[in-house]
């Protein structure tokens, strides 16, 4: 599924695309930081460098203004960015790799050469799909995690009405497992 030109992949596209990232490199620990943060690109590498946003006994990022994309639309600004305990254990893989910056181009050259390696093709493959299959998914499994819409819109930082127009998705009955156990524990204490 395509959505605003980023691929939308279900957890098991999910996997295969990882499994085909260079692992020398340093993108399936950027990738897995990615997805289970859903943050903008700017935003995540400014995460990346400020260990301090993160609070792991609260599962959350401390998103604050001056780190935070500043999208013409955008709502907010600063925010906080619920995690799982698989985004805790991504962000803390990631400060620990000492993975350094990479630009949109060289990343999506990677995205693109592992997504073709795992046969999903090369077509809308870009870093931002990252932040798109996170709401996507959050949207599927809203009703089974016992959040709403303004739960996701608010950690997204954009408005309810971008994400019914973008995001919504039809996955499977099997995706859906899949993607709610991906998420189990978003939101919770």
């Amino acid at each position: 599924m395509i959505r605003n030109g980023s691929r939308i992949l279900t957890p098991n596209e999910y996997r295969k695309f990882r499994e085909a990232l260079d692992p020398n490199c340093g993108y399936r620990i950027i990738l897995d930081a990615m997805v289970n943060t859903g943050l903008r690109i700017t935003e995540f590498w400014y995460v990346a460098k400020h260990p301090e946003c993160y609070h792991a006994s609260a599962r959350v990022i401390d998103l604050p203004k001056v780190g935070a994309a500043k999208k013409p639309k955008a709502k907010t600004t600063d925010r906080t960015i619920r995690l799982t305990t698989h985004g805790c254990k991504a962000l803390e893989t990631l400060y620990a790799s000492g993975v350094v910056f990479r630009d949109r181009t060289s990343m999506r050259e990677a995205f693109i050469r592992a997504a073709i390696k795992s046969g999903l093709g090369a077509d809308s493959i870009n870093p931002k799909m990252c932040r798109k299959w996170l709401v996507s998914w959050l949207f599927e499994c809203r009703k089974d995690l016992g959040i709403d819409s303004a739960d996701i819109t608010a950690n997204m930082g954009h408005g309810e009405d971008v994400m019914i127009q973008n995001y919504l998705g039809i996955f499977s009955p099997e995706d859906h497992v899949d993607i709610l156990t991906f998420l189990k524990g978003w939101g919770s204490a």
